[in-house]
């Protein structure tokens, strides 16, 4: 009797120190849940970036307008929340210091386009002779990015006349590695000269794409949309984005885009769910060349 009270005492003393061992790996939750809407009309906003500022890790809403950001150990950091056409918000997480689900319910409000009367003026203007304009190629690098990371690359306008964005053209890479194929979020940026950067997107909607992951050339027709080719040009961009947040942490992702040496200045930029710009800073040591984002651009103008 003895014995068999002292083999229950030890498998007790072993159960509680399986539990005692594996406290330290239970993932508390610290979560950020809720939904991004229009303040006005309610309507849900897909695919809104939700970003921390001081680290590089966000998420965005998914096609229901939601979204889940685990903010544990991230208490002295804020988050922003952006969108195509709204102004941005921000919020400080030094409240949410429970170990528990948050609900965060956020309204954004449009800005006004700056550049609205010449987009509106392009509508009454007849352009009848088409320019494509590319980067000269030399080298052919394939670039794999990450979930929430944007590239763009500043088109030059060789005129420096007002004209019409009729098409892009993107130069997809395949990634035969890849754990989750990401679609394209297309935007076109006016060019600050004096900041030298990526300024106000021309593009009043999102503009995603669904590429194969295989490497070819992708033409997206604008002509409906009236982009107006800048006299300083314009900067294309490309998000890579999950819609449902489907990819996991350390997943490679597909496809990627081409870059190329053929200009050997700095045309090209990084933004990390709208966190603001960064230069591009890779070059071919041996010529010491940058690289930049390859992307052709057929434009139309007056003459």
């Amino acid at each position: 009797m003895l014995a068999c009270k002292h083999r229950v005492n030890i498998l007790k003393m072993k159960k509680t120190l399986i539990i005692l061992l594996l406290l330290p790996f239970v993932n508390i939750g610290q979560t950020l849940k809720g939904t991004i809407k229009d303040s006005i009309t309610g309507e849900y906003l897909q695919l809104a970036n939700i970003t921390l500022l001081k680290s590089n890790n966000g998420t965005n809403t998914n096609l229901e307008g939601k979204f889940s950001l685990n903010i544990k150990g991230n208490l002295n950091d804020s988050i922003k929340v952006s969108y195509i056409g709204y102004k941005s918000k921000y919020f400080s997480l030094k409240e949410y210091k429970e170990d528990k689900d948050y609900s965060l319910n956020i309204s954004l409000t449009t800005e006004e386009n700056q550049l609205k009367e010449i987009i509106v003026t392009q509508k009454r203007i007849k352009y009848n002779k088409k320019y494509n304009i590319s980067e000269t190629r030399e080298g052919d690098i394939s670039m794999f990015s990450l979930i929430g990371h944007e590239t763009a690359c500043l088109i030059e306008n060789p005129k420096a006349e007002l004209g019409r964005i009729k098409s892009l053209k993107l130069y997809i890479r395949k990634n035969k590695n890849a754990d989750f194929i990401a679609k394209f979020r297309i935007k076109i940026y006016s060019y600050n000269k004096i900041e030298n950067k990526p300024e106000e997107n021309l593009l009043t909607e999102d503009l995603i794409i669904n590429p194969k992951n295989k490497t070819y050339q992708y033409v997206i027709d604008l002509e409906d949309k009236k982009i107006p080719f800048l006299e300083d040009g314009v900067c294309v961009s490309i998000e890579l984005v999950d819609e449902n947040n489907e990819s996991k942490k350390g997943d490679k992702i597909a496809p990627g885009f081409r870059f190329t040496y053929g200009e050997n200045k700095q045309l090209t930029w990084y933004n990390y769910r709208n966190k603001g710009w960064a230069k591009n800073d890779l070059h071919n040591r041996k010529s010491n060349a940058m690289s930049n984002l390859m992307i052709g651009i057929t434009v139309l103008m007056k003459n």
